[in-house]
């Protein structure tokens, strides 16, 4: 119970990063609340809105979801709140309340400046990262993706099993659909058992077990592996069959060489 509030705080914090939206929203409740809870259709959002909040904030429905979404992105639950429809609600309800044309035209641009200073310019510093592949997937998966497929070509393989950690995972498979995983982001699409202890391994903290990541990957069927190793470990890696093709920023490239 524990992990999943933490889990529910951490996709809090995810999902309003550093803009003010959530403080706009718990205003504009509280407005419709104090002076409009009368009306139908402002009772029908702030119930929808409630119930959505209760089924994202309480542990037991949080768990649900996690086991059928994943913990990880469990933050887009709250795509799901009205936070645009809440705000314009309250926001037209306040400036249709003045009489004069000249307030209401005042109160509306205040009102869309407090929309447009809580929130984040989308094309501000480290919103994206400009790559230099098509796929626009991380540069150094697209390296990571060139490495092992001119490899391949190279030693006439007919399949490619590629295991490494998600970050790898995750965007792999776009750049180059022909390169089989052990596993998908978060475990998704498993091989085998070995895969699932791979990935476990992985996702422990370092420093990694690098001998039990290789003999599980070369039981698993995958002939490369992709993850960093420090030069002083590489001979647990490299004892397994594995040798050394490459580096690619922090990550080795390594690939087996009995297939």
């Amino acid at each position: 119970m524990l992990n999943a509030i933490q889990w529910i705080r951490l996709a809090w914090t995810r999902y309003w990063g550093d803009g003010w939206y959530q403080y706009l929203l718990l205003a504009a409740v509280l407005y419709l609340i104090i002076f409009h809870r009368k009306k139908r259709h402002v009772r029908q959002v702030l119930i929808f809105s409630a119930c959505l909040l209760f089924i994202f904030l309480f542990p037991l429905t949080a768990k649900c979801i996690f086991f059928c979404i994943g913990y990880t992105v469990y933050w887009r639950v709250l795509w799901l709140l009205p936070l645009i429809p809440v705000i314009a609600l309250a926001a037209t309800e306040f400036v249709r309340s003045r009489p004069s044309k000249v307030t209401q035209t005042i109160l509306l641009l205040l009102c869309c400046g407090a929309i447009a200073l809580s929130g984040k310019d989308m094309l501000s510093a480290n919103s994206y990262i400009r790559t230099e592949n098509r796929a626009k997937v991380p540069d150094e998966v697209a390296q990571v993706g060139n490495m092992i497929r001119a490899e391949a070509e190279k030693d006439g393989l007919s399949e490619i099993c590629v295991m490494a950690d998600d970050h790898i995972v995750s965007f792999l498979r776009v750049y180059d659909a022909s390169i089989l995983q052990g596993y998908g982001r978060a475990l998704g699409g498993l091989m085998n058992g070995y895969c699932y202890f791979v990935f476990r391994l992985m996702r422990e903290p370092e420093p990694l077990n690098y001998r039990r990541i290789a003999w599980m990957t070369k039981g698993s069927g995958c002939n490369f592996l992709v993850l960093h190793v420090p030069d002083d470990k590489l001979r647990k890696v490299t004892q397994f069959g594995f040798v050394k093709i490459g580096d690619v920023g922090a990550y080795s490239v390594f690939q087996l060489e009995e297939s």
